[in-house]
Formats: C-alpha cells, structure tokens, sequence
C-alpha cells in the first residue's frame, strides 16, 4: 500500500537539514549517489516536499550560509518567479512580487500581496524585511495564492521564515567575516543545552560595509549600513505532550539610502532653466554627492512570539501569539546633486495576531487542519518633502502629510483532506475554505494638499476564500496535482493620494488561480524534477496611477480592472557523481492587463507645474501597460561539489565544498502604467556568485570552517529600481562584484 511521507501530529517537531527545495537533497557529505527526503511545514504539518502539491522552493540553513543570506533581501534572484527589490524611500522596504502579483508600496494602508512570516507570525508591513533575521534555519517560499491557509493578502504568494530551535545539547559557534568595501560581519550563537525542562538559545549579529558610490560631499557613503540582529529563543518542554516556545528579536539598520542617479535628461532646457544640470550616465556611478549632507537613515524593529503545542486525541492544538513593532527615520534625495526633490518620512506601527490551529488525522483516510485568527495594528506616518518650486532656482516644502491608521482582521478557516482506502491511498482531494472580515480606518491631513482640512474614513471588507486540490501519487516517485485556489487582498486608503483620491477607499483585489503540478523522482532518487504550470485571472487591480511625474509623491490608488497571467516553473536538482550536485530552476511568466481604466481626471501639461484634462480619462488603456515586476523569463543554475580530504573529523577527513551559481532575470518594468513607462523599465541581468570552503577541520574539541567568496564576479551592472522625475530618469544600481572570507568555529 502506498503511503505518502505526511509526519502525525503527534511528536513531529524537527525537521531535516534542507538543500535546495526540488524535494530531495545530496546525500550527507557526498557518501552516496541518492539525495535525501526534504521535509516543509508549508501546509501547517511536517510533510515531505515532494508529497506537498505546492510549487515549493525551500532554502536551508547550509544554502543560506552558502549564499550569506541572512535577511530576506539576499533571496532575490535565487527563486524563479519571485521579484523582490528594495523600494525607493527606504532600502529597509522591499517590494516583492511573485508571479507578477505584489505591491510596489510600502505605505501602511496598503497590505503586500505576498504574506511573510517569522515563525508562523504574519509580518503586516514591508518596512523592514530587509533586516536581519540573526538566525535562519530555513526559508520556504510559497508560489501561487495561498488564500485558505495563510489567508489575507496572500493573492501572490508565501514566504516562511523559520528560526532556529534550542538544542539539548550545549553548543557554541562563532562566525567572523571580512571583504572588499569594508565589509565585516559577527555571527555568535549559544546553546544552553537542555537544563531541567528548558532549553535556550542566544543569536546576535552584527555587521557592517561601506556602501558602493563613494559620497564626495558631506555624510558616510551612499549606501553604508550598520546592521545588528539578535535573537533569544527559550523552549519549555512541560510534559510529553505539551511544548511552549518562546522567542524575542529586535534588528537594526543604520546608514544613509542608496544613491538615485541621473540616467537620461528628457528636458535639457528645463532643466538648464531649474539649474538641474548634474550629468546623466547609464552606466553605474562609483562617485557621487547630494547638494546637502547625506543623512543617515535608521530602523529599528523588534518582536515577541509565543507558541504553545499540544498534542492531543484529537490532533495537534497550536496557538501562536505574536507581537511586533517598528520604527523608521529615513531621509532620500532625488536630485542627484542638484536640488530638485527630496523625501523626509518617519513611521511607527505595531501589531499583535493571535492564531488558533488544530492538525490532525481521524484513521489513515482523512487529515484536516483548522483553524482561528485574529489580528490588529495601529500605524503613524509623516513625511515632509521639499522640491523645485515654479520659479527657477527656489526650493521650498511641497508636501507635509500626517497619517494616522488602525486596522482589524479576523478570520475562520479550515481543509480537510481524504485518501480513500479504496486507490490504496494514492489520490488526495483537499477541500479548503477561509472566510475574512478586514476592518481599516485612517486620517489623513496634509497643509499643501488638503486644503479644506484633516479627511478621515473607515471601511469593511469581507471575503469567502475555497480551494480544490486533486493529487495523485502514480508511484511512490511520481505523483501529479491540480488545483484552484482563490485569494483576496483588503482594500485600504492610499497615504500618497491627492485630495480627491483620499476617500472613497480603494476596494478589495481578488484571484482566482488554476495550476497543474508534477513531483517526481528518477535513477533511484539521483534526480528530482518538479514542475507546475499556472493561470490565474486577476480582478479590481489595486494600482496606483502618478498624474504627474514631477510630484511623483502624489499618486493615486484605484481598481483599475482585470488581468490574466500565465505561467511555468521547473525545478530540478540532480547528483551527476559522486559529490556533484546540479540544480536548475527556471520560471516564465506571461502577464497582461486585459482592461485598465485610465482613470486619472488630470495629466501633467507641457507648461511645467500645470495639469490639464486627461483626454483618456475613463478608456480602457491596456494596450499602454506592463504589469508590474513580471519578468517573462527568469532561471538559476547551480553546481556544486564535495570531496573529503584528510586531517579532520567526518571520516577522518575534512570536507571541501565548492559551488558557483548564475542567476539570470529578464527585462522588467516598475509601474503599470505611465506617461513614461522607459524610464521605469529595468533591462535584463545575470549575476555569478562563487564559494569555495573547507569545513569540519578539527581544532580540539571543535570544527573550524574556513570559507572564499564572492557575489557578482563579472561585475555586472544591473538597475534595481527605476523611476521617471519628469524632467530627467533615475535609477538605483545593484551591487558591483563583492568577495570576501568567512571563518567559523563550532563547539
């Protein structure tokens, strides 16, 4: 009989050491041909990833040292499909889409499309995913709605930040690094060991580099940080059946924004006229300065969570209770040297989200998970900009905007799946459903803008989300799934609008996403070969509309219509020979807007600082469009091999492990619609990373690991982020060739 690899609830607490999520991992240490079973908790239980019909990616803590991942940012370019970039005000913010579904805001009225999580916790807002997490033991990434387990604002996707657990056993290691561009980077971690029924763990993180554009005027280097993380875990084990974890972290980030170069001049004139007259490049910029001093920009967040498991007759019983906070100063110029435009913005929120689940199995035929959820957050915002004014060479406020917002979420849900007897357990059909209710309110003041004074609202949502999944197991190494899945993102109100685009509220987005699925195995578990391929129709399009790019802090967020995306994701991984890994990875993705209303009442004018009647107001502009984030190709490919030598502790023999990655991501634009849509566009780019270590080398009683690296070899040049200022086009650049050495002794 067949029996697919699904951990009971009871006693399923640790999981296995993971590779690169195609299912399977290399045998340990390069020993055998056969790669070893991967576990995931994607669906709320322990379960092989092969046997989990999601198209999955999962990175373990030896892949995320590997690639010196320690915060959400560093995945960028390693996951096909999955788009993530810093946004422009704050480098802290990210912006993360998958399958060409995201928010490209960070505002906190405006929920992401892709949920992240630390530990189970929802993280609300994408200020601050870019900070350390001090340690990671892996990162799962899931493709595709996720509407019935994960709930709201999922309609892209999900990522599962999973943190290290105390150990029984006392340990210690330290982790010291240093590079090119005054790059260091301190890793210590202790274990207690367990004393009594307790154990705890202590993480702290600190590290710091001097930025890539070399600041010639006043203030550090554009782009230098100082980053610290630490983390405190405390697991109690009460009795056999019941478990409470307990976890605090807190992060930091320190350092002036990353540098917005001038790339093409649209108006030479003009900008002669308004003294803009800094020199344009295409090419990355290795020098530069701000008209002023280069502030630094800081964020701090920090947060608490609870988990109490209990093992019970009737299934797994798991409350998660979680509370974060956070607070940001950031300081961003435009002008890139001349005095054009600059951005002033401090935020505060905090949130709290209480889960109730129960996973559990009645006989070998049925298993459910259910579960309750609630959630709230408070959030402040303002942000002070001063620009260019109508008279040449005047520079003066021209936005000054308070934010105050609330929002409440709650949320039922439950999925049930049955494996009859009679297939001998081969086919699974999985039924979900999850209904939400969203609740936000916010004011909204602004001195220049509102002039007829303070605007508040309130507003509700609510949403019935079901899902299907068939899954059928042909033999024990291949089994194919089909599925439709529904999400819904809340709507909210929009902290950039102008005074009319305030109130109403822009309303809720939903998708509805048909997949089919392949996970298999072949050679006697030599090779993994996952695949999945998509549509997925996308209605009330949450957008944001810029009327004029020259007060592009000004915009507009409406549901401008529907969209279709189709796509296709393959991952493989497979042992060539012995200590020789390959993986590949490649996803496409077609996306287009099927209706967008233009529905901007004013455009900019050819008369600078003047709007004038939007002559496509209300026409249905779809052909003008790009969504956003959605490159239609993207891929990684990886080798890497291992071979023990002589002198250390695995066999008598340390280990050598090398590997080399290329990940290449296709042409991509940063808005859906614009009156100057090149100037958001971001061309095609391939990064080399490289690393070469030795490892389990015995010094005493401990293990000494000796590692070289480095990131972006051929040095390419490559836009992160692009905009349109109106007079001229901006753009951030990623990171020149970085390389390093790691040392690391364990105890």
């Amino acid at each position: 009989m067949y029996r697919k690899t699904i951990m009971p609830f009871s006693g399923a607490r640790s999981l296995l050491p993971l590779a690169m999520g195609c299912g399977l991992i290399a045998g340990a240490h390069a020993e055998n041909l056969a790669l070893e079973e991967i576990l995931v908790t994607a669906e709320k239980r322990e379960s092989s990833l092969q046997d989990t019909p999601i198209s999955l990616l999962a990175f373990s803590n030896e892949r995320l040292e590997r690639f010196g991942i320690t915060d959400l940012a560093d995945v960028a370019g390693l996951a096909p499909n999955v788009t993530i970039t810093p946004f422009p005000n704050s480098r802290s913010s990210l912006v993360v889409f998958m399958r060409g579904v995201g928010n490209n805001d960070s505002q906190t009225t405006q929920d992401p499309a892709v949920g992240v999580y630390i530990d189970g916790v929802y993280v609300a807002r994408s200020v601050g995913l870019s900070s350390d997490v001090a340690d990671l033991e892996r990162i799962e990434v899931l493709r595709g709605p996720q509407g019935t387990l994960y709930g709201r604002n999922t309609t892209g996707g999900a990522i599962n930040l999973i943190t290290a657990k105390p150990s029984d056993e006392f340990g210690f290691s330290q982790k010291v690094g240093a590079g090119n561009r005054g790059f260091w980077q301190s890793l210590t971690k202790i274990e207690s060991g367990k004393v009594g029924p307790v154990a705890g763990k202590l993480s702290y993180l600190k590290s710091g580099h001097d930025g890539w554009v070399e600041n010639t005027g006043e203030g550090d280097n554009f782009g230098e940080e100082r980053k610290e993380a630490g983390r405190v875990a405390l697991r109690w084990d009460v009795s056999d059946s019941i478990t409470v974890d307990y976890a605090y972290d807190f992060s930091e980030i320190e350092g002036p924004q990353h540098y917005y170069q001038k790339t093409v001049t649209l108006d030479p004139v003009l900008s002669t006229l308004f003294q803009l007259d800094s020199p344009a490049s295409e090419g990355r910029q290795s020098k530069a300065s701000w008209w002023r001093k280069a502030d630094p920009s800081r964020t701090e967040i920090s947060g608490h969570s609870l988990t109490v498991t209990w093992d019970t007759a009737i299934g797994q019983l798991k409350s998660i209770t979680g509370y974060r906070e956070l607070e940001e100063s950031i300081t961003q110029d435009y002008g890139a040297g001349d005095k054009f435009f600059e951005a002033n913005v401090d935020i505060e929120q905090d949130q709290f989200s209480q889960e109730i689940q129960l996973v559990g199995d009645a006989g070998e035929s049925w298993r459910y998970v259910a579960g309750l959820y609630y959630f709230e957050e408070e959030s402040y915002e303002a942000e002070f900009n001063r620009g260019i004014g109508l008279v040449p060479g005047s520079y003066e406020p021209n936005e000054d905007r308070q934010i105050a917002s609330e929002a409440e979420a709650s949320a039922v849900y439950g999925q049930v799946t049955w494996s009859p007897e009679a297939l001998a357990h081969r086919l699974d059909v999985t039924l979900g459903g999850r209904y939400t209710v969203d609740k936000r309110a916010a004011t909204k003041d602004s001195s220049i803008y509102f002039s007829n004074g303070e605007q508040s609202g309130s507003d509700e949502w609510s949403n019935f989300n079901p899902s299907l999944t068939l899954d059928y197991a042909w033999t024990d190494q291949l089994s194919t799934f089909a599925k439709v899945v529904t999400a819904y993102k809340a709507g909210g109100y929009n902290v950039r609008s102008t005074e009319e685009g305030f109130q109403p509220p822009f309303d809720e987005e939903n998708m509805t996403s048909y997949e089919i699925g392949l996970k298999s195995s072949w050679f006697d578990n030599r090779m993994t070969l996952n695949a999945a391929a998509f549509h997925a129709e996308y209605e009330d399009l949450q957008t944001q509309q810029i009327t004029d790019n020259s007060t592009i802090f000004l915009t507009d967020v409406y549901n401008v219509g529907e969209a279709e995306i189709d796509g296709f994701e393959m991952d493989l991984m497979a042992v060539l020979a012995r200590g020789l890994t390959l993986q590949i990875s490649y996803g496409y993705t077609d996306a287009d807007f099927i209706e967008y209303l233009d529905q901007r009442e004013t455009v900019a004018s050819p008369i600078p600082g003047q709007n004038m009647a939007n002559p496509d107001f209300g026409k249905n502009v779809a052909d003008r469009t790009e969504m956003p984030y959605a490159p239609e190709h993207n891929y990684t490919v990886g080798l890497e091999y291992q071979r023990p030598l002589s002198g250390g502790n695995i066999q008598g023999g340390a280990m050598l492990t090398a590997s080399v990655d290329y990940a290449w991501t296709d042409e991509r634009f940063g808005t859906a619609f614009n009156d100057d849509m090149e100037g958001f566009k971001m061309d095609d780019y391939g990064i080399v990373n490289a690393r070469l270590a030795l490892s389990d080398i015995a010094v005493g009683e401990g293990d000494l690991e000796i590692a070289v690296w480095g990131r972006n070899l051929d040095d390419e040049e490559y836009k992160v982020h692009a905009i349109s200022l109106g007079l001229y086009r901006s753009a951030i650049f990623g990171e020149p060739r970085s390389y390093g050495l790691d040392l690391k002794l364990s105890f």
